[in-house]
């Protein structure tokens, strides 16, 4: 999907957060959806909006895409590129302008950082390592999705299993199911073997997430990562063992975009991206991600309307 033109709004969302309105009122709705101001993009350069590999990344991809798309800036899309470790050189080369991140996962696999459960102190953290190769974060929505190291509940009642390091008392190997990343990351396949010291792990490298899944319903494997918005743990009955010893962080969703961007379209473009990100809730992420999981319908559809249900387009 590529967008590559200019116009000039009329948009709820253009001038959501920060614009004053007529008449020397200081008073500014956060909510897209109440602004009617009328506002002329600039000419810069096209926002080129990335994703990564799996449905709820492309999902928010579309979503700021499209609202960035209605309010006359020049988009185009690179969804679904892969991880994080094919995407963020992307920022460097100038291949791509906006990504949707998670910001635990973008501080401590992104850039080998120390992320952490308090938000604003990761933020933080993130903000000074993006800002190294002339990148912002910015605000970051209420919505997280962290990863989630998930059994069945009879093997959680087999084993007497409600947190991460019960596994230590399972007799026997635990398979687990990952993507192939999982393997090297310390939110993943470290978390269990150097965090929790567990030594009964067996990584089976499994990239899409709906094969883990079927796997772990059939058997195939006993503990599969999958993500805490995926709306297939509740409706498999899935439990989630509880990670006592903090090895998740906080991945709430936040976008980053590099400084040229940001110089070139200024307040009105971050305000635009803060006002949709204030709406995405950890909730709305589940009940989307449903929506291509379970429904099967199209990422961008779904995005497309969600943003058309809020009233920006």
């Amino acid at each position: 999907m590529k967008r590559e033109w200019r116009k000039t709004a009329v948009i709820g969302a253009a001038l959501a957060l920060g614009l004053v309105a007529c008449g020397g009122n200081d008073a500014t709705s956060t909510d897209p959806s109440e602004q009617t101001s009328e506002a002329t993009v600039p000419d810069g350069p096209t926002i080129v909006v990335g994703s990564f590999n799996f449905g709820e990344s492309q999902i928010l991809g579309n979503i700021y895409a499209i609202a960035l798309e209605a309010a006359g800036y020049p988009v185009e899309t690179k969804l679904d590129l892969g991880t994080r470790e094919v995407i963020l050189p992307e920022f460097e080369n100038g291949n791509l302008s906006f990504l949707p991140e998670y910001a635990g996962s973008a501080l401590s696999v992104g850039f080998g950082g120390e992320a952490t459960g308090d938000l604003d102190e990761t933020i933080g953290l993130l903000q000074e390592e993006f800002a190294a190769i002339g990148v912002t974060v910015l605000e970051p929505a209420p919505g997280e999705d962290a990863n989630a190291f998930a059994v069945t509940a009879d093997f959680a009642e087999e084993h007497g299993l409600t947190t991460v390091a019960d596994l230590a008392n399972v007799d026997g190997p635990v398979r687990f199911a990952g993507p192939p990343e999982c393997e090297t990351r310390t939110t993943c396949l470290l978390a269990l073997t150097d965090t929790y010291g567990l030594d009964n792990i067996e990584f089976e490298a499994i990239q899409e997430g709906g094969i883990r899944v079927s796997s772990l319903s059939n058997g195939d494997v006993e503990m599969a990562l999958l993500f805490t918005t995926q709306p297939v743990i509740a409706q498999e009955g899935f439990v989630v063992l509880e990670d006592t010893e903090g090895a998740i962080p906080v991945e709430n969703v936040v976008p980053v975009v590099t400084d040229a961007i940001i110089d070139a379209y200024g307040d009105d473009f971050v305000s635009l991206i803060d006002s949709i990100s204030q709406l995405i809730t950890t909730d709305l992420l589940i009940e989307l991600n449903g929506k291509v999981e379970i429904d099967a319908e199209d990422a961008e559809d779904v995005a497309r309307q969600w943003l058309t249900d809020e009233g920006i387009l």
